[in-house]
């Protein structure tokens, strides 16, 4: 039995075969377009991932530049308020009046400052913390 096999000739087989052939064509081409769908679906996926990942970071960098222009924010506000503070004080009287009798020894008609020991450490300190 070591004879070779034969196809036979006739029509049947031959039709059977183009249809085999036509098949295979056909899940040839199948097989491309899903590759080239998918290569083209996975580039998709990859830039879209890697879109992600840049704009989170982008975010977090834009939330931490957020909360310090917060926090400088605060702090100008807080020196405003401290500043309109201060310009109401100067212009009022008793405050002004307070000032010029503390700091710069002024007094009104018929007072007399006496200077006391004490008081020289004092502005001593003073003078020194302002050097």
């Amino acid at each position: 039995m070591s004879k070779k096999v034969e196809n036979i000739g006739n029509q049947y087989t031959s039709e059977k075969n183009r249809k085999k052939q036509r098949q295979q064509k056909k899940m040839r081409v199948v097989r491309r377009r899903v590759t080239v769908f998918g290569g083209i679906l996975l580039a998709i996926i990859i830039i879209l991932s890697i879109m992600l990942v840049v704009q989170k970071q982008s975010n977090d960098k834009a939330a931490v530049e957020r909360k310090h222009k917060e926090e400088q924010f605060q702090k100008k506000q807080d020196e405003e308020i401290a500043l309109k503070e201060e310009l109401s004080n100067l212009n009022n009287k008793d405050y002004i009046e307070k000032v010029a009798r503390d700091d710069y020894y002024l007094s009104n008609k018929g007072e007399v400052i006496f200077k006391l020991p004490n008081n020289d450490d004092d502005s001593k300190s003073k003078s020194s913390n302002d050097n």
